[in-house]
C-alpha cells in the first residue's frame, strides 16, 4: 500500500491522466447512454394456453387443464403452478423457483409433455401455446381521437394506413386502436340447409377452401422460372355469398346466399369511451424496450403534427397518456434535488475544512459519477428512476473517506509534516478503517446485487451505483486526493477558533458525562423506546410492499343497480357528469369515461352496468400532488348527493397508478383449496355473516359473477344414434344458436377480416326455446332438441382456478386502511376462520395480503435486511477482532429505524419498498461512525484498566467534529430528494426520507447511546478483571513530545499539560 500511494503522490501527470480518462470516458457513456423509466427485467413465469369451442369450464378442467398440470408439475425448476378453465379456454401459469437460469430448456420440457398428451387431449382442441412470459416492448404513450366515425369506410381507412405508418418509425414496436372494425357474419338458414342437404361443416370447409393459399411450385425452363399457383381470391363481400357449396355436372350450383344471409357489419358494442365529455377511440403507442424514451418522444411528437394536417375532416388528436412525460418529470426532480444536495455537500465541507480542502474533497464527487456512468453503460444498465436514485443515494456518502484523508492530511500538516509526508501518513493510517466503513455500506446492499428475486432483478441498480461509486471514490481517496493535497494545500488550513462549535462540545461533554452516570437506564430505555416504536409502527403506520412506478390518477367508480345496455348506463350516469363538470378544468389533464368495463379491486369487470371515470393530471405541472389532493375531495364531497339517487349499488373513489390497474391494493383474501368439491353456497354464506361485522371491512367479495346459470343439455344416445346422429354433430348444430363461431380469419397486409357462423344470435335465446330448435339430419330431414333429450338449470362456475392442482375459491375482503389496518385485519381474519378449520377438515383455508407481489416483496425485504446485518456484522468482527463490539457498532442501525418510524408517522408518510430499501442503505452508512468511534477509543486504551468514563469521553468528543461532517454532508445528500427542494421526487421520497431521517437519529444516538454501551462493557471487564488477567502483555509504546499515535482521522500528541493526556 505504501509504495503505491507514494507512487501516486509523486507522479501528478499520471493522477491527472487518469483523473481526465475517467471524466471522458463517462461523458462518452453518459452521452449514448439509453433514457427510460426502469431497468428492462423479465418475468419468471411460463404461460400455457389453448382453446376448445363448446367447452364448458368443467370439461376444460377435467379433460384439458388437469391432465396438463399433472404432466408438468413435477418438472425442475416449477415453483407453482396456476390454472383458469373457463368457457372454451384455459391457461395455465407456471412460476418459477427464484434464480432458475434454464427458462428455455423448461419452455421446451413443457412442450415435450404436452406433445406426448396430446393423443388422449380431445381432437378439437386448438394448437397448445406455451411461452416464456417476456417484456419485449413497453407501453410509450396514448392519444384520444375526436370525430372518429366507425360506420365511415373513410376514417376506418385513414386510421388504418396511419397504425401502418407509426409503426414503421424507428424505435415503435405496436400501435393499436380500441375501434370496432366491420366482420362477415353469415347467418345460417337451418330449413335450407335441411332442404338442400347441407351439413354446417360442409359450408365451413367450403369457405375456409375458398380462401386457402395452395401453392404448387414453379418450373424452370433454361433461364426462364414459371410459377404454377392456384388463384386465390379477394375477400369480399359478393365473393363471400357466391362461394359454390354445391355443384353437378350439369351446371347447377348451389351458392352460400342460397341458404344464409350474409353481412358485413360492426360486432355488437360492450364498451364506450369519452374524453372531457366527447365520444372518442384511443389510439396505444408501444415502444421497443432498447428504444430510448426522450427521443423517441420528440420523434412521435413530429409524426403526429405532420399527421393531424392530414386528418379526414373533423377529426383531432388529444394525448391522454404520456409516458416520457412522467419520466422526464421525475429525472428533471431528481437532477434539481442533487443539485441542491450538491450545493450543500460542498458548502458543508468549505464550513468546516476550508475552501481548499473542500475543493480537493469535492472533486471525487464528478469522478466517481462520471465514471460510474461508464460501468452502467458497460452492464447494460440505462439512465432511469432507479439507477439515478442509486447516485443520489451515495451523493453525500462518496465525500466520507475523502473527508476523513483529507482532515488527517491537515493534522499532519499541523504537526509539522511535509505536504507529501503528511499525505502518504494520511493514507498508511487510515485506509484500513476507511475502507471497513466502505465494506459495510456494500455489504448492506449485497442481497440485492446477487439475489435473484423479481424485486432485486428491478432494483439492481442501486447496488450497482453503490458499489461502482464508493469504489472509485475509494481509489480516488487514497491515490488522486493526497496527490492533489499534497500540490495544492501545502500549508496547514489556521483553523480560526469556532466559538458555537466550542460551546457546541462542551454542551456535549456535560450532557455525556452525564449520560455515562445513568448508562443503565438510558440504555434500558432506548431498547424499550426501540421496541415500543416496532410496534407502534406496526398499529399505526400503513405498509405497501408492491412498487408503483408510473403516474398517479384519481379513479371514480360506479356500479348501476340495474342497466340492459350501453345506452341505458349512458343516460342514468348523466348525475355523475353533473357533479364532474364543477370540478376546475385548471386542476387537471383530461377525464375519461368508459361505460362497460371497468378494473375493480384488481380484476377486470364486464357489463353495461359498469361505469369508470378517470381523472389524469399533467405530468409538466408543479402542483400536481395537490390538484389530485383537490380532485379526490371534491369527488368524495360529491358521495353522499349520488348515494341519494339510489341508482348506484356502489360508488368509489380511489388513487391508482398507470399500469397497475390490476394490483389488489387494500384487499385481504382467504384461498380456499380442496382436492374434493366444495360447498360453495353454504361456506360462502357463513363467510360472509362471521366477517361483515369485523371493524374497517368495506364488503365480503364471494366472487359470485364465477357462479352462473348453466343450462345443461342431458342427450338422450340412444335417439341420437337412432336418427344417425352424433354427439358431436348435435354439439356443432346447437352452438350455431348459442353463439357466433369463429370460421376464418383473412389477412391482407394489415387489415384483418374475420368471418363467423351462426343460426340466431344467443342473447335472444330462452332455455324453453333451445328446447324447440331443429337439428338437421343428412336426409335433409330435421328433429327437434327436445327429442334427443332435456334441458336442466344447474348453478355452476363460470371459472374453475387452481393452485398446485388443487380446485380453488377466493374469498375477497376490500377495506378501509384509515380504520384498520392489513396486519390487524389479516389477524382478526385467521381468528374466525380457526373454527372453519376445525369444522371442514379437508379444506385448507389460507389468509393472506391479496397482492401476491407484495406478499413476496415483504417476504424478500426481511430476508435481505438480515442477511445485510450478517454481513455488516462480519466485516466489523473482522476489523474489530471482537464479537461485542461489532453487536454494539450494529445497534446503531435498530436506534436509525426508530427515527425512520417516527418521522414517517407525523409526516403522514406509508413505510413501502422505497422506504425500506432507505433503511438497508441507511443501515450500511450509520454503523460507519460507530466504528470510526469505537476504533478510536479501543486505539486509545493500552489496558482494560484504562477503559474508562474519561478515557470514552474524550475518545468520543475528538471524533464528535467528523462525525458531524460526514453525517451531514450525507444528509445535505439526501434531503433535498427527500422534501422536493428542486421539484417532487414523486415515488423515490419515501426512499430519501427513511435513509435521512434513519441516520439522523442514529447519528444522535451513537453520540450517547454508544458511549453508555462501551461503558457498561469496560464495567463487565472490569469486574472480569478482578479474577482474570485480562490484559495481554505488549509492547510498552513510549512517545515523545510531538510523536504520533496512529488513530484514523485525529492525531494525538503527549504533551506535558497535566490536565489532559491526549488533545487533538
Amino acid at each position: 500500500m505504501k509504495k503505491i500511494a507514494k507512487y501516486f503522490i509523486d507522479n501528478t501527470f499520471i493522477v491527472n491522466l487518469i483523473s481526465v480518462m475517467m471524466i471522458i470516458v463517462g461523458i462518452v457513456s453518459l452521452v449514448n447512454m439509453k433514457r427510460d423509466l426502469i431497468s428492462n427485467w423479465s418475468s419468471n413465469s411460463i404461460q400455457v394456453q389453448t382453446s376448445l369451442a363448446g367447452a364448458g369450464p368443467a370439461q376444460m378442467e377435467k379433460f384439458v387443464t388437469y391432465p396438463i398440470e399433472q404432466a408438468i408439475k413435477n418438472l425442475v425448476g416449477v415453483e407453482k403452478i396456476y390454472s383458469e378453465s373457463s368457457q372454451g379456454w384455459m391457461w395455465i401459469s407456471v412460476r418459477l423457483i427464484d434464480g432458475f437460469d434454464d427458462t428455455p430448456a423448461l419452455v421446451q420440457k413443457i412442450k415435450d409433455k404436452i406433445d406426448n398428451l396430446k393423443s388422449t387431449l380431445p381432437r378439437e382442441t386448438e394448437d397448445i401455446e406455451v411461452r416464456h412470459v417476456k417484456q419485449t416492448d413497453a407501453w410509450f404513450s396514448s392519444y384520444a381521437i375526436f370525430g372518429f366515425s366507425e360506420n365511415n369506410e373513410a376514417h376506418q381507412s385513414w386510421l388504418l394506413k396511419l397504425k401502418e405508418r407509426f409503426s414503421h418509425l424507428d424505435g415503435v414496436s405496436r400501435v393499436s386502436s380500441n375501434n370496432r372494425t366491420k366482420q362477415l357474419y353469415i347467418k345460417l338458414r337451418p330449413e335450407d340447409l335441411a332442404r338442400y342437404r347441407v351439413d354446417t361443416s360442409d359450408v365451413y370447409r367450403k369457405v375456409v377452401d375458398a380462401f386457402t393459399l395452395y401453392p404448387i411450385g414453379s418450373i424452370k425452363k433454361g433461364d426462364q422460372d414459371i410459377l404454377v399457383e392456384i388463384e386465390s381470391k379477394e375477400l369480399v363481400y359478393d365473393t363471400v355469398k357466391n362461394i359454390v357449396i354445391k355443384a353437378n355436372t350439369s351446371g347447377h350450383q348451389l351458392k352460400l346466399k342460397d341458404m344464409a344471409t350474409v353481412e358485413k357489419r360492426l360486432p355488437e358494442r360492450t364498451v364506450k369511451s369519452y374524453t372531457n365529455g366527447e365520444q372518442t377511440i384511443n389510439l396505444t403507442i408501444r415502444k421497443d424496450i432498447s428504444a430510448d424514451s426522450i427521443s423517441l418522444k420528440s420523434e412521435v411528437e413530429k409524426f403526429i403534427k405532420e399527421e393531424s394536417i392530414k386528418t379526414p375532416k373533423g377529426i383531432s388528436f388529444k394525448l391522454t397518456g404520456d409516458g416520457p412525460a412522467f419520466i422526464e418529470r421525475q429525472i428533471n426532480a431528481l437532477k434539481s434535488n442533487s443539485i441542491f444536495g450538491v450545493i450543500l455537500v460542498v458548502f458543508t465541507l468549505m464550513l468546516f475544512l476550508g475552501f481548499k480542502n473542500s475543493l480537493m474533497t469535492s472533486f471525487g464527487l464528478p469522478l466517481s459519477y462520471f465514471f460510474t456512468f461508464f460501468v452502467l453503460d458497460s452492464v447494460g444498465i440505462s439512465i432511469d428512476l432507479i439507477s439515478i436514485i442509486g447516485l443520489l443515494l451515495v451523493l453525500g456518502i462518496v465525500v466520507d473517506d475523502a473527508i476523513i484523508i483529507a482532515e488527517q492530511y491537515s493534522q499532519n500538516l499541523e504537526a509539522g509534516q511535509r505536504p507529501k509526508q503528511a499525505a502518504l501518513n494520511a493514507v498508511l493510517k487510515s485506509w484500513v478503517p476507511i475502507v471497513g466503513t466502505v465494506l459495510t455500506t456494500i455489504v448492506a446492499f449485497g442481497p440485492i446485487l446477487f439475489g435473484n428475486d423479481q424485486l432485486s432483478k428491478m432494483m439492481r441498480a442501486i447496488p450497482i451505483v453503490v458499489v461502482s461509486a464508493l469504489c472509485i471514490s475509494l481509489f480516488e481517496s487514497f491515490f488522486i486526493l493526497p496527490n492533489h493535497l499534497a500540490h495544492f494545500v501545502k500549508k496547514p488550513q489556521l483553523h480560526k477558533k469556532n466559538k458555537a462549535m466550542e460551546k457546541f462540545q462542551s454542551h456535549y461533554k456535560t450532557i455525556l458525562r452525564f449520560s455515562l452516570k445513568l448508562r443503565y437506564l438510558i440504555v434500558v430505555a432506548f431498547v424499550a423506546f426501540m421496541g415500543y416504536s416496532i410496534y407502534f409502527a406496526q398499529k399505526n403506520i400503513p405498509m405497501n410492499f408492491n412498487l408503483n412506478i408510473n403516474s398517479e390518477k384519481v379513479s371514480f367508480l360506479a356500479i348501476l343497480k340495474e342497466s340492459k345496455s350501453i345506452e341505458e348506463s349512458e343516460n342514468k350516469v348523466q348525475v355523475v357528469n353533473k357533479e364532474l363538470k364543477k370540478l376546475d378544468e385548471k386542476r387537471y389533464n383530461y377525464l375519461k369515461m368508459k361505460i362497460g368495463q371497468a378494473w375493480v379491486n384488481g380484476k377486470e369487470k364486464t357489463g353495461a352496468n359498469i361505469v369508470s371515470f378517470t381523472v389524469y393530471f399533467s405530468q409538466l405541472d408543479d402542483n400536481v400532488e395537490a390538484n389530485k389532493k383537490y380532485v379526490e375531495e371534491f369527488l368524495n364531497k360529491a358521495l353522499p348527493k349520488l348515494k341519494e339517487t339510489k341508482l348506484f349499488d356502489k360508488l368509489e373513489v380511489k388513487r391508482k397508478f398507470d399500469g397497475h390497474d390490476e394490483q389488489k391494493k387494500n384487499i385481504v383474501e382467504i384461498k380456499i383449496s380442496s382436492n374434493s368439491p366444495i360447498n360453495v353456497t353454504s361456506l360462502t354464506e357463513n363467510l360472509k355473516k362471521d366477517l361483515t361485522p369485523i371493524k374497517g371491512v368495506n364488503s365480503i367479495d364471494l366472487d359470485d359473477s364465477k357462479y352462473i346459470d348453466s343450462w345443461t343439455f342431458i342427450p338422450n344416445k340412444v335417439q341420437i344414434l337412432s336418427h344417425g346422429l352424433s354427439l358431436s354433430e348435435v354439439s356443432r348444430q346447437l352452438r350455431g344458436y348459442v353463439r357466433k363461431s369463429k370460421i376464418y380469419e383473412y389477412k391482407a397486409g394489415p387489415e384483418i377480416l374475420k368471418i363467423y357462423s351462426y343460426f340466431e344470435d344467443g342473447k335472444l335465446q330462452t332455455r324453453k326455446g333451445l328446447g324447440n330448435k331443429p337439428i338437421i339430419l343428412s336426409n335433409g330431414k330435421s328433429v327437434r332438441t327436445s327429442d334427443l333429450g332435456s334441458w336442466v338449470v344447474r348453478r355452476k362456475q363460470s371459472k374453475i382456478s387452481h393452485t398446485n392442482l388443487k380446485r380453488g375459491l377466493t374469498v375477497e375482503i376490500p377495506f378501509n386502511e384509515k380504520l384498520i389496518k392489513k396486519e390487524a385485519l389479516i389477524k382478526s381474519v385467521k381468528k374466525v376462520i380457526e373454527s372453519y378449520q376445525v369444522k371442514f377438515p379437508n379444506i385448507e383455508f389460507k389468509t393472506q395480503d391479496a397482492d401476491e407481489q407484495s406478499r413476496k416483496n415483504k417476504s424478500t425485504l426481511g430476508k435481505k435486511f438480515l442477511l445485510s446485518l450478517v454481513g455488516i456484522f462480519f466485516v466489523l468482527s473482522v476489523i474489530l477482532r471482537s464479537v461485542y463490539q461489532p453487536l454494539l457498532i450494529c445497534s446503531a442501525i435498530p436506534f436509525g429505524v426508530i427515527g425512520v418510524i417516527w418521522s414517517f408517522y407525523f409526516q403522514g408518510l406509508k413505510l413501502d419498498v422505497m422506504a425500506f430499501i432507505g433503511v438497508i442503505g441507511m443501515a450500511g452508512v450509520v454503523v460507519n461512525d460507530s466504528l470510526i468511534l469505537v476504533d478510536t477509543i479501543n486505539k486509545m486504551k493500552t489496558t482494560w484498566k484504562d477503559f474508562n468514563a474519561s478515557l470514552i469521553i474524550k475518545g468520543t468528543t475528538a471524533r464528535l467534529r467528523p462525525i458531524l461532517i460526514t453525517s451531514i454532508t450525507t444528509l445535505g445528500g439526501v434531503f433535498p430528494m427527500a422534501y422536493g427542494l428542486g421539484g417532487d421526487s414523486g415515488f423515490t421520497k419515501p426512499l430519501a426520507m427513511s435513509m435521512g431521517w434513519g441516520l439522523l437519529f442514529a447519528t444522535s444516538l451513537t453520540l450517547i447511546a454508544i458511549p453508555c454501551m462501551l461503558m457498561i462493557q469496560a464495567d463487565f471487564m472490569g469486574f472480569l478483571s478482578r479474577f482474570i488477567n485480562l490484559d495481554k502483555p505488549k509492547e510498552n509504546i513510549d512517545l515523545e513530545d510531538g510523536e504520533e499515535l496512529s488513530i484514523p482521522n485525529t492525531v494525538y500528541q503527549r504533551t506535558n499539560k497535566s490536565d489532559q493526556d491526549f488533545v487533538q
